[in-house]
């Protein structure tokens, strides 16, 4: 079982799906739920709750849709580097949740078509507010802008930790199928390679306990009324603290929020200058900034 799965992942005999799925007999006989867990991620996608793997987590770049008489358009890069870092970052990272199947399926069509790019465009809503951030008003769409190329990174990345965890368990147990126990001992060594492959957290990569989520979110409440408190020392009228207190209340996946952050804090900064509001916006992103860590 595990001797030839190791074959046909070495000499890509098999895609990475299948490979995978036969894996999770492995992962079962062993009863190793961080491997069980991980591998069903891997085949499944993961969800908004979820931590994402780093080597899931793509870097791009920022590109404006511009629109220029007589129908015209061009894409342009757009930086907003600074801004990006005053509410902690975001704009620049774009966190693949989907399937192994689905980057195998993504990198397949790439190969029958000259694109070396693909863009993921942002909701209508920020799309406005970064147009008031740069002061063009003839901003269509702005979109992240990732190399398909660094797909294959998220596939050779599992491939490797799929492989190095099964030749782990191969030297620790060259006779798995036939005459593996399932005993206390084993399942210690099986925990040790696990641990060794994903870190001594392996779990949180996929996944929160739902009493892990509890203490996250009364530390987290207790963090939005200091934040919110900051504000009203700062001079944030109290019809804006509102909306942002609605904003985190109808939105629990802090990988999200900072998009609608930047969205208010923009709107904020426009307030502010058409209508004389003394706001201290840099202490402002500082304190927002607060929310996202």
């Amino acid at each position: 079982m595990i001797k030839e799965l190791i074959k046909d992942i070495s000499y890509d005999k098999i895609s990475l799906n299948q490979a995978l799925t036969r894996a999770k007999l492995i992962a079962y006989k062993i009863d190793n739920d961080d491997f069980i867990g991980w591998i069903n991620k891997e085949l499944n996608g993961y969800d908004d709750s979820d931590i994402i793997p780093e080597y899931r987590v793509l870097y791009c770049d920022i590109v404006a849709t511009v629109e220029y008489p007589y129908h015209s358009t061009r894409l342009i890069p757009v930086d907003l580097t600074n801004f990006d870092k005053s509410i902690g970052g975001g704009f620049y990272k774009f966190e693949y949740k989907l399937s192994i199947s689905n980057v195998e399926q993504n990198l397949e069509n790439v190969k029958h078509s000259n694109e070396q790019h693909g863009y993921i465009d942002f909701p209508i809503e920020v799309v406005r507010d970064i147009c008031k951030l740069v002061r063009q008003n003839n901003i269509s769409a702005v979109s992240r802008k990732i190399q398909f190329g660094k797909l294959y990174n998220i596939l050779n990345m599992t491939k490797q930790k799929l492989l190095d965890t099964l030749l782990e368990l191969n030297k620790a147990f060259p006779n798995l199928e036939d005459e593996y126990m399932n005993n206390d001992d084993n399942k210690e060594i099986a925990n040790q390679i696990v641990t060794n492959i994903y870190g001594n957290n392996a779990s949180s990569n996929v996944g929160v306990g739902q009493n892990f989520t509890q203490g996250i979110s009364n530390s987290y409440t207790e963090k939005v009324e200091q934040v919110l408190n900051d504000l009203r020392q700062l001079g944030v009228p109290n019809e804006d603290i509102n909306e942002l207190e609605d904003i985190i209340n109808s939105e629990p996946d802090k990988n999200k929020l900072g998009t609608k952050f930047l969205a208010w804090s923009s709107a904020l900064m426009t307030k502010a200058v058409e209508k004389g509001i003394d706001v201290k916006v840099p202490e402002v992103l500082d304190a927002i900034q607060n929310l996202l860590v």
